[in-house]
This record gives C-alpha cells, structure tokens and sequence, in this order.
C-alpha cells in the first residue's frame, strides 16, 4: 500500500472571512479513512488552514475565492471535491463555484455557498456523482419553498429535490432525511447538544472521504451522516452543552472500528 491508495479529497473554499469549516472539512475527511486532505482556498483562509495542523495540505489562491483552474488542476490527481464552505456570496464567487462543478469529473460534495451557487441553475450538477448537504434555510434556497413540518412531506420533500438536481440529497436536521431520489432514508442518530456550528462541516468531510474511497454518494451521506450523529452521542455524554464540532474529531475512527 502507499500513500492515497485510500482516497485524496480537494476542499475548495474559504475566505478572508471564514477558514476553520475548511479544517473541519479536511480533518473529518482524514479521519474517516482518506490518505490525503488538500485545501484549496484564498492565501488568508489556506494560510490559517496549514497553521491549525500539520496533517493539512494548502494551495493559497490570489483570489477572493478558490480559483477553478488551481482546483481543477489539483483535481485531476484526486478522487473528490467538497466545495462550498466557507465562501462568501458574490456573483463572481458564484460563477467560480459552478465552473468547477461544471468542469470537475470527480464525486462531489456540495455545502454551503455552493448550494446557492446551484439553486438557479439545477442542470449543472447533472451527470455528476454529487451530494447536497442543505439545512432547513437551504432546502428552502434549492427548492423554492420552505421545508415541512410533517415527515411524510419531509420524505416526499427530499425525494423531490434529489430528483430536481440528480442527486444525492440531505437536508440536515435533529432528524437527517436522506434520499437519491428513489430510496428514502432517515438518521435518527445524535444528540439535542450538537447545536453548535461546524456539525455541516464535518459530514461533508467525511461524505467527501467516502466518495474518495468509492462508495456512491447516497451510500456516502447515508453513513455519514450516521457517523457524525454517533460521535455527537459519545462527545456529549462527556461535553454535554459545550460539546464542540472539532470534540467530534478523535471519535470517528473508534466508531469506524466499532462497525
């Protein structure tokens, strides 16, 4: 064996506002099993990144923004992309955002931004093996309508939208619905303390791993969204209200263990 035989993930965004999601995003991916975490973000962001540990990899931009011909180069030796966290809203930031995803022919993983990136333009995503990874106010943004109370129409809610951008979808949640647009599947795993952000960060850093690994994207979210809600028990039953996203970190491999 040697090094990226299990997976090397991309994390593309950031800003001169945001950079922690992006070590979230790189360190779930590592510990849940990828070899190589690569952080493609502004010089400010990615220079914050390659401080926090040593075990991150950066790629600094001179853009607002991650830069589509930096990701896209770096793609090519690597088997999947998270994209979206921690960018700031702007009608350029946007069209760099889909031009990656557009362009890319790795699994995708899409949070954050790159959700109000795709919202007006739901065909760009087709052909690709992706995954959206909206909240509530998010769902809202892809489907144009708020997301419901009752969960047969958080089923058929889900579903819908998988449909819309064929895609893998979850809409994040105390409960997580989950579907490919044909199966439904709902994560009941957690606890009422993992209220805090960076939760969003850590699952698409671990669906992102597991795409690497070369699971499919509705297998990739289902088990990740299974193993953040896990290591969000075992941290809380220790933290309790001040358990934080990054508590959630040296769980994941004894969970995997366990499975």
């Amino acid at each position: 064996m040697r090094k990226g035989d299990f997976g090397r993930v991309i994390i593309a965004g950031g800003s001169e506002r945001y950079s922690g999601c992006l070590a979230l995003n790189a360190l779930a991916a590592l510990r849940s099993g990828a070899d190589l975490a690569i952080v493609v973000a502004p010089r400010w962001a990615a220079d914050i990144v390659a401080g926090y540990s040593p075990d991150l990899i950066t790629i600094p931009c001179n853009s607002p923004f991650p830069e589509p011909e930096i990701v896209l180069d770096v793609l090519n030796s690597a088997d999947s992309l998270v994209i979206g966290c921690g960018v700031i809203r702007t009608t350029k930031a946007h069209a760099a955002l889909l031009n990656i995803i557009q362009r890319s022919e790795r699994p995708i993983v899409a949070d954050a931004e790159a959700l109000h990136a795709l919202a007006p333009k739901p065909d760009i995503g087709h052909g690709k093996r992706l995954v959206l990874t909206p909240n509530a106010g998010e769902f809202q943004v892809l489907a144009g309508r708020p997301w419901p109370t009752s969960s047969e129409e958080r089923e058929a809610s889900v579903r819908s939208l998988a449909k819309r951008y064929r895609s893998s979808v979850i809409v994040k949640g105390a409960l997580d619905f989950i579907s490919d647009g044909d199966r439904v599947s709902i994560d009941r795993v957690g606890s009422p303390y993992l209220t805090k952000g960076g939760y969003g960060d850590l699952l698409a850093g671990i669906a992102g791993a597991l795409l690497a690994r070369g699971h499919s994207p509705f297998d990739a979210v289902r088990v990740a969204a299974y193993l953040i809600g896990r290591a969000g028990e075992m941290a809380a039953m220790r933290f309790g209200e001040g358990t934080l996203a990054s508590d959630l970190l040296t769980l994941l491999p004894l969970i995997i263990h366990e499975g």
